[in-house]
């Protein structure tokens, strides 16, 4: 009888087993895609595919700027319209609306932004000197702990920091102008995407019902289902990330204004766009939010990292979840890898569209998988 008892299988660890192998494969699929993604865009580079492309896109890159733009506003067409508002009148309202936040936000930033940056910039020998005290001292408690001398070690970080300093100190103004001059440059470019936005949300079921008919006509239902849930978790995405932007950026500022932060609409900017990296970009933001406050006193930098800290348990545990009730669905080995991955390829940029991208190419991962039986990851959930 304990012979039998020991052939038998156990049945919890062979759906143990069978779990984990799941997700093993899971994991081994995801990293198969991003690995491919990384070998195209080599070899786009390498064949130069992709300068070409981008000056493609640039020259039509009104037509996806106003399709962008249409695309945001056309729920809230949808909303006006089903009560009763005629479409045309409600494209209207929308763009009204759309202008009028822009124009509060620019009117708000662009007249101190020159002396915000200004402050920065005179700031920065303050904040080097700090950091480099700091550091000094830090390397003097080693070498009494460790008994070794560390000045080899010491003055290499000293050489990086205060290069590093320069360089911001010399390259921001230029930055800064370059950015403003693009903007300027770039108004007759955004006025033609706003007005080729405005046509194609006034016949946005049209544009639609053209983009379906270059499908054959028996793929046709497949790619609207596929359609429909790229556009609903996108949607949900960037939808959620511009309101909690917007709502993080004004917060910001006022809190930075009332702890007497030099150039707060600046750091509250730099702090938008980090907190879009998911995990790592809050702390960047609330590195040089805290460096530039410590420059100024103790006391003010303690202010700034007590204000950062409630604003991101906020927005992470309150905010996140009420306004983006429809996530990413994504792992966070998952996302970290892909932002790993987006960053050596794109840098910074990379890493604000990692997630969204990756998402994206997990639903319709999950559309073929379910049509096709590639994998069999459904029959195996299941």
């Amino acid at each position: 009888m304990n012979e039998e008892n020991k052939k038998k299988i156990n049945s919890n660890k062979l759906n143990h087993l069978v779990s984990l192998g799941d997700k093993i494969a899971e994991i081994m699929y995801i990293l198969f895609i991003i690995l491919l993604i990384y070998v195209v865009t080599l070899i786009f580079r390498e064949w130069k595919i992709l300068s070409f492309i981008g000056k493609i896109l640039a020259i039509i890159s009104p037509l996806f700027i106003g399709w962008f733009v249409a695309w945001l506003l056309n729920p809230i067409v949808k909303k006006l319209v089903n009560k009763g508002v005629k479409r045309g009148l409600a494209v209207t309202i929308a763009y009204l609306i759309m202008l009028i936040i822009i124009g509060v936000i620019l009117g708000f930033t662009i007249p101190s932004l020159g002396d915000q940056i200004s402050d920065i910039v005179s700031a920065i020998p303050k904040i080097t000197n700090d950091i480099v005290k700091w550091i000094n001292d830090l390397f003097v408690k080693l070498s009494n702990l460790s008994s070794q001398n560390l000045d080899n070690v010491k003055l290499s970080f000293m050489s990086k920091i205060e290069n590093f300093s320069s360089s911001i100190e010399t390259n921001l103004p230029e930055t800064a102008v370059n950015i403003v001059s693009s903007l300027a440059s770039g108004i007759g470019k955004i006025a033609i995407s706003l007005v080729l936005g405005f046509y194609i949300l006034y016949d946005f079921d049209k544009v639609s019902e053209g983009f379906l008919s270059l499908f054959p006509k028996k793929a046709r239902r497949d790619v609207v289902y596929l359609l429909e849930k790229l556009d609903d978790s996108l949607y949900s995405f960037i939808s959620g990330t511009l309101w909690l932007s917007l709502l993080l950026f004004v917060v910001s500022v006022i809190g930075f204004t009332i702890i007497g932060l030099n150039a707060p609409v600046l750091i509250a900017f730099v702090c938008v766009i980090t907190n879009l990296i998911p995990y790592i970009g809050p702390y960047m933001g609330a590195a040089v939010a805290a460096a530039i406050g410590f420059a100024e006193s103790p006391v003010v930098g303690i202010l700034t990292l007590i204000f950062i800290l409630v604003v991101q348990i906020v927005d992470g545990e309150i905010l996140n979840p009420i306004i983006m009730s429809k996530k990413m669905n994504l792992s966070p080995i998952t996302i970290i890898i892909s932002l790993l991955v987006f960053e050596y390829l794109f840098g910074i940029v990379g890493m604000v569209f990692a997630t969204p991208v990756i998402a994206l190419l997990k639903i319709i991962y999950v559309f073929l998988d379910e049509k096709f039986d590639f994998f069999g990851f459904i029959d195996n959930k299941e």
